[in-house]
């Protein structure tokens, strides 16, 4: 055999076994890596989850932590924590732990129902986020409007200008399809665009249901809202609706702290 074809077979060999030993070793590094790193949700950089607030996409991030550094019931994917609420602050930085989370959809307490109404029908006095504790007024209308009427039944009328209701939780903000967009700001008078989204539906928008849920509840809302709705007792409801036909009834955000919040 020549030295060049021994040479030459040598050298196929050699880049052979270098290869296969270069992919051998790559092999074992990433079976090593997944052995001793793991996904783990975490606060996004520079971003902060107040109580009782949904987290969106733009709260959180996955990244791959060591496995000793990973703290038990950390959540270890995105979709299981999109939506949920915090029970306290969490900061940049910190694990998501899945104890610490609720799914609660502020669903009525006992004795309590489910009422929505339209917003032509109610005027948000502040921006209104789903789960924001609210106090309800009635604006009387004027008072040789209200000469012929009689005196309300279900609440006292003290003056001429405002009745203090009640107070209860924002329990949902709908658009005209009844999709939940969280989120609405407060508008004196209807706009032509708001109008033609409580007859014709909601805008058409380019983001991810999933996405555009949770993105709605702190961002200018990707449609218009059209409903909203509170868990009430059947004396709040008959409230609500005998104040109605005495004027425009107003609602307004109050702040509440953690304690009464849970």
């Amino acid at each position: 055999m020549k030295k060049q074809t021994l040479f030459l077979i040598c050298l196929i060999s050699f880049l052979l076994a270098g290869s296969s030993f270069y992919a051998a070793t790559q092999y074992i590094d990433v079976m090593a890596a997944e052995r001793l790193f793991a996904p783990v949700v975490k606060v996004a950089p520079g971003k902060e989850i107040s109580p009782f607030e949904p987290i969106t996409q733009d709260d959180v991030v996955l990244v791959q932590e060591g496995i000793d550094e990973i703290l038990p019931d950390s959540a270890r994917d995105l979709e299981s924590v999109l939506g949920k609420r915090s029970t306290q602050s969490m900061y940049e930085g910190e694990q998501l732990l899945t104890k610490k989370l609720t799914d609660s959809q502020l669903l009525p307490e006992k004795g309590q129902a489910r009422y929505e109404f339209p917003l032509l029908a109610i005027q948000p006095m502040t921006e209104l986020r789903k789960g924001d504790h609210v106090k309800i007024w009635v604006k009387y209308k004027a008072i040789h409007e209200l000469q012929d009427y009689p005196e309300p039944l279900q609440f006292k009328k003290t003056n001429d200008t405002a009745e203090f209701l009640f107070e209860s939780q924002l329990a949902s903000v709908r658009d005209s399809n009844g999709i939940e967009i969280y989120t609405l700001k407060p508008s004196l008078l209807p706009s032509p665009d708001h109008m033609d989204a409580v007859f014709n539906g909601s805008r058409q928008k380019p983001l991810l249901n999933s996405e555009k849920r949770y993105r709605d509840y702190r961002v200018q809302p990707t449609a218009l809202p059209a409903f909203i709705g509170f868990n009430l007792t059947d004396q709040q409801y008959v409230i609500l609706n005998e104040a109605m036909t005495y004027g425009v009834v107003q609602v307004g955000h109050i702040m509440v702290s953690k304690e009464q919040a849970s």
